[in-house]
């Protein structure tokens, strides 16, 4: 585990000192979206509300599974979750912790951290999954921050 989160920081760290990076003004108007992103993240699972986690992905953007599989585009990855939510488990807690931030080439920010959730399903057994994350950032035309590549481990 902790090799694989060595190696999520090396490529954040490689990608930080490719080519143009963003603002420092940038890199603060985006951890402001990242951080409300993050905060909703938990209340929209337990809300069952696809439409919200799939609202900060840019309309193209791509979410890698653990499993490898890609989703492409914000209504793939709002289809997804309702999948998901089909299921008799039930979120209880969980969250998005975020271990570092950092300016990418492009005008890009990338974010790095573990995120899970503890279920509870139609028997009543409770589990808990927690695993590492890296999301990459884009500023869009419209000035709004959206996710363009979301891997999880």
């Amino acid at each position: 585990m902790h090799r694989l989160i060595a190696a999520i920081a090396l490529a954040a760290l490689a990608l930080t000192c490719a080519g143009a990076q963003a603002a420092p003004a940038d890199i603060a108007s985006a951890r402001l979206a990242i951080d409300r992103a993050n905060a909703d993240w938990l209340p929209a699972i337990k809300a069952k509300d696809a439409e919200r986690l799939a609202a900060p992905y840019a309309p193209e953007g791509v979410f890698v599974l653990p499993d490898g599989r890609s989703l492409v585009g914000r209504a793939a990855v709002a289809d997804f979750y309702r999948e998901r939510f089909a299921g008799a488990a039930r979120v209880v807690d969980g969250g998005i912790h975020r271990d570092g931030l950092a300016q990418a080439a492009g005008g890009l920010v990338v974010e790095w951290g573990h995120g899970g959730s503890t279920v509870i399903d139609a028997a009543g057994k409770t589990s808990s999954r927690e695993a590492p994350y890296m999301t990459v950032w884009k500023r869009g035309a419209n000035g709004r921050w959206a996710i363009v590549r979301n891997l999880a481990f």
